[in-house]
């Protein structure tokens, strides 16, 4: 890892100057810990999404509205590239393993474009049924939950 690590205060500053649409719905000091709400539109649908973090840890990424659709059957899993439980997944957005996040890197110039780029190949599988997105698709333990 290269650089210093981002402090709080430097991901609040980056959200609200490049992403001013993004309110921060919490802010907890003694913790290190962040979570921001705003509306991103890829393509044809408007999202409303999450992003938790806490300092030294992965960002966190949920989906609030609409819910994600799942195609039941699909050879890539109903619902590809997400973390966690059907009800509640986070979207898999890099790989932890190739070190394609660290916490000298910002939100805003990371995180958030590559949310934008995850719903829009989450719409393109919708009408297809095949992830262009690539990255590493595991095959998912369940339906309850894929990575």
């Amino acid at each position: 890892m290269s650089g210093r690590r981002k402090t709080l205060a430097q991901q609040i500053d980056a959200m609200a100057s490049a992403w001013p649409m993004f309110r921060l719905s919490k802010r907890d000091r003694v913790n290190h810990c962040v979570i921001w709400s705003g509306i991103l539109k890829p393509q044809f649908t408007t999202y409303r999404v999450e992003v938790r973090y806490v300092v030294g840890t992965y960002p966190q990424v949920r989906v609030l509205s609409p819910e994600l659709e799942r195609l039941p059957g699909n050879e890539e899993g109903s619902l590809p590239h997400v973390y966690g439980p059907s009800s509640d997944p986070t979207l898999c957005l890099f790989d932890p393993k190739a070190d394609e996040w660290n916490s000298t890197m910002l939100i805003a110039e990371k995180i958030i474009p590559w949310t934008i780029e995850w719903l829009t190949f989450y719409e393109f599988w919708l009408m297809t049924g095949v992830w262009s997105g690539g990255g590493r698709h595991p095959t998912p333990l369940s339906e309850e939950t894929s990575t």
